[in-house]
């Protein structure tokens, strides 16, 4: 959460089409949902787009800075 309000240019928003939510999690959901990825009603796993080994940190972090379109999420393994 930003310490201040921050200046949002609509325009430009409107202009790329971009969607904008705003999602405030609380911290009693978590385990709530550790239980559908347990249990499989909740599969995550079509989220991760990248997965890199964990000796290929630094490429994956530079990968992260400038994903394309289609990434959703850059895993590292450990």
């Amino acid at each position: 959460m930003p310490p201040a309000p921050i200046t949002y240019d609509v325009v430009m928003a409107q202009i790329k089409e971009a969607r904008v939510e705003h999602v405030f999690r609380y911290a009693h959901v978590f385990p709530r949902c550790l239980v559908l990825m347990g249990s499989g009603q909740l599969d995550v796993k079509p989220l991760i787009t990248e997965t890199y080994a964990f000796a290929d940190s630094i490429a994956a972090f530079d990968y992260a800075k400038f994903p394309p379109a289609t990434s959703v999420k850059v895993q590292i393994e450990l």
